[in-house]
């Protein structure tokens, strides 16, 4: 595809300050980069197929492979359908002869990455059987979508103000994956009609109305997710906007090389005025519903989306313009627009701040081999982040033996996804304070030393008595120490030195048996002397292994069941992608000979 220099930089710099990235900072956003990179590959096969030479599918391999490396599926599959349906449109603008050579070469590609990525798609797919995976099962999230009434925030992302401003709206930030703005909208209406790439703008016309009509629940969409494999288990309302965002590019891309190769002014003042009707239906639909945004933030919001409108008009109605600089002057709105509304959140941030880690470097000095639990202060998660051993959690998928154990030993009020310390099942039942000192022996069975409690909110004094005290303290949080919690290692009758939680020296009388403070599952192997011995489950979610008498090396090593086919697949699939890398190299030189 060739598209003018500057639409091209402006839509590369609408994708680069896309929706999905101001406003997920979290693992969404990973390999969201990776779909424009293996739309490259397909386009540099289908000019290799054209041009009869060999080669040209390496990026569609590397782009794939990253894609699932990056580590969230749901973006890497829902990329993937649109990267499926533009090769299949492209394919058709090929001569039927080459159509087979194509699809033979890109599917290729495809093995390729998929060997390549086998490693970790091994590790995943042993791994979510034994997990607790939420909504994302059964039919899930088939029903599930965001509400029409918010529509409006894909033209004008803040009128409903800053994220999480307004505490009546949680479900729409805590829900919405992206926004795209009322210049994109616009240049993208206008791309949609056109002679050049006329399968493929209408391919992308099609993708955004199918998967914001998804998004947003309007009717008849819900049917598709009885239809498309898999798209019932993701959070699709929240994934899919990196690939209508990157749609949306792409057509506004093509739209401003329209406009610079020939006079479309009529189009693009009708582009402009259905955008205008959007944004007023929009207004109507949120009006309707009841919700009436405001504050500051809103106020500014509505401003500056009065004047694009105001610079986009000026652009439009001035008389006998030249194409270059109206396609110059929109590129210029779109990518101030895109980096404005990019630039918004980290605007907001706090500029200025003290941490306080008191409350880390204790326990990052006490706190060992044992672990602690929250009851708010620290999110979880952050135990990883700090390297200090947590036993709570918030993500998926979680492994199901441990998050029936939380449900039966631990806290019966916790979310099963998010064990915070703060979200409870019930809001009128037990606190997660409450559950811990009804359940204080199991929590010190599991290895809990201590427990950290909101600055306010401190435990009762009366735990005292039952061995419990305060030890620490900073601006943030309360460290209690439990008192005498099981060690993370231990063997009856025998002395033992730890080096790490994977490796230690025993020394026994006599035969004895080691328990190990680690979630059993299939993967684990123990090594005693360099031989290999049994694991067996014990206490219902921990490991225990036969030790002999004397002195031992143990060691402990996780390695997914199945992996070492996946390392030979990933040798095939590196070797598969260094072949195709040699073609496309000698193949190129061929032709710069020629």
């Amino acid at each position: 595809m060739q598209i003018a220099q500057a639409g091209a930089v402006a839509a590369a710099l609408a994708f680069q300050f896309n929706g999905t990235f101001a406003w997920l900072a979290n693992a969404v956003i990973n390999p969201i980069a990776f779909l424009p990179l293996t739309l490259i590959g397909v386009e540099m096969a289908i000019e290799r197929i054209a041009s009869g030479r060999r080669g040209g599918a390496f990026w569609i391999t590397i782009g794939l492979a990253a894609a699932l490396y990056a580590g969230f599926p749901e973006v890497a599959y829902l990329d993937g359908l649109l990267i499926l349906a533009w090769t299949l449109v492209r394919m058709m603008a090929l001569p039927p002869a080459q159509r087979v050579r194509f699809l033979l070469r890109v599917s290729l590609a495809g093995v390729a990455a998929l060997l390549l990525a086998a490693p970790i798609l091994v590790a995943f797919f042993d791994y979510l059987p034994l997990g607790f995976a939420g909504d994302h099962q059964g039919d899930g999230y088939a029903s599930a979508h965001l509400p029409a009434t918010v529509l409006i925030a894909t033209l004008i992302p803040y009128i409903f103000g800053g994220i999480f401003q307004d505490g009546t709206l949680m479900g729409f930030w805590g829900a919405v994956g992206g926004y795209a703005g009322i210049t994109l909208i616009m240049l993208a209406l206008c791309g949609i009609v056109g002679q050049r790439y006329r399968g493929l703008r209408i391919m992308l016309a099609l993708w955004v109305f199918t998967t914001v009509s998804l998004s947003y629940g309007l009717p008849g969409a819900s049917i598709l997710t009885s239809i498309i494999p898999g798209l019932k288990l993701a959070a699709f309302y929240r994934y899919l906007p990196p690939s209508w965002e990157f749609s949306l590019c792409v057509l506004a891309a093509l739209a401003l090389n329209d406009i610079a190769r020939a006079d479309v002014q009529k189009r693009l003042r009708y582009a402009y005025a259905v955008t205008l009707i959007l944004i007023c239906a929009g207004f109507v639909i949120t009006h309707g519903a009841g919700i009436r945004p405001h504050g500051r933030y809103v106020l500014w919001a509505v401003i500056f989306a009065a004047l694009v409108l105001v610079a986009l008009a000026i652009i439009l109605l001035r008389r006998r313009p030249s194409s270059n600089r109206v396609a110059l002057a929109l590129s210029i709105v779109l990518a101030c627009e895109s980096a404005m509304y990019f630039a918004a959140p980290v605007m907001s941030n706090p500029s200025r701040g003290t941490v306080d880690l008191g409350g880390i470097r204790f326990l990052q000095a006490n706190l060992g081999m044992q672990r602690f639990v929250t009851l708010g202060p620290l999110a979880p998660n952050y135990g990883s982040y700090f390297g200090i051993a947590s036993i709570n959690h918030n993500d998926l998928p979680i492994p199901r033996l441990w998050t029936d154990f939380v449900a039966r030993k631990l806290d019966a009020n916790a979310d099963p996804i998010g064990f915070t310390g703060l979200v409870r099942k019930d809001p009128a039942g037990p606190s997660s304070q409450d559950s811990l000192l009804k359940n204080l022996p199991n929590y010190l069975a599991i290895g809990v030393r201590y427990v950290l409690a909101p600055v306010n909110a401190p435990l009762p004094e009366e735990t005292k008595a039952r061995g419990i005290k305060e030890v620490a303290a900073d601006t943030n949080m309360r460290i209690y120490d439990l008192g005498n919690p099981r060690p993370y290692f231990d063997a009856p009758a025998c002395s033992l030195e730890a080096a790490t939680r994977g490796e230690l020296r025993a020394n026994c009388a006599q035969r004895a048996t080691l328990t190990r403070l680690e979630l059993y599952m299939p993967g684990w192997h123990a090594f005693i002397n360099g031989q290999e011995a049994a694991i067996n489950q014990v206490d219902e979610i921990f490991q225990q292994i036969d030790l002999p008498a004397g002195s031992s090396r143990v060691q402990f090593v996780f390695r997914p069941p199945h992996i070492e086919w996946a390392f030979v697949a990933f040798a095939i699939g590196l070797l598969m992608m260094l072949g195709e890398l040699a073609v496309s190299v000698r193949s190129k030189r061929s032709a710069m000979r020629a």
